[in-house]
């Protein structure tokens, strides 16, 4: 499933209301599933960071990936250290965050609906 989003790849990042966050530099895929399950956001002045965000409510709008989550949600969520895939103990960490979070429906593709 990875392989069916690299067309993600290099595509801006905007959060559930429109903002931009930054460009999708990787794809991170399950270990045990082949998943894809979190993208990585390159983010800040100049790409300095990468914040990860889950796959699960993300989608493609025009040219564009929407995040189903909020930048704040995003941008404080846990910084993980990755080379190839999310290890266990960093993913639970962000499936943490995130949990806590309100997961509000994505405003902008209903305003697009519309």
């Amino acid at each position: 499933m990875a392989d069916e989003l690299s067309p993600w790849l290099d595509r801006r990042a905007l959060d559930n209301r429109g903002t931009l966050l930054g460009v999708v530099v990787d794809i991170y895929a399950d270990v045990a599933s082949r998943r894809a399950q979190w993208l990585a956001i390159s983010t800040g002045f100049f790409g300095t960071r990468v914040a990860v965000a889950p796959v699960r409510g993300a989608s493609l709008l025009g040219d564009d990936v929407i995040i189903a989550h909020d930048r704040e949600t995003i941008t404080s969520a846990p910084t993980v250290d990755v080379l190839v895939a999310v290890d266990p103990g960093q993913q639970q960490l962000l499936v943490d965050h995130y949990a806590r979070t309100t997961n509000k429906p994505n405003e902008l593709l209903k305003e697009v609906q519309k």
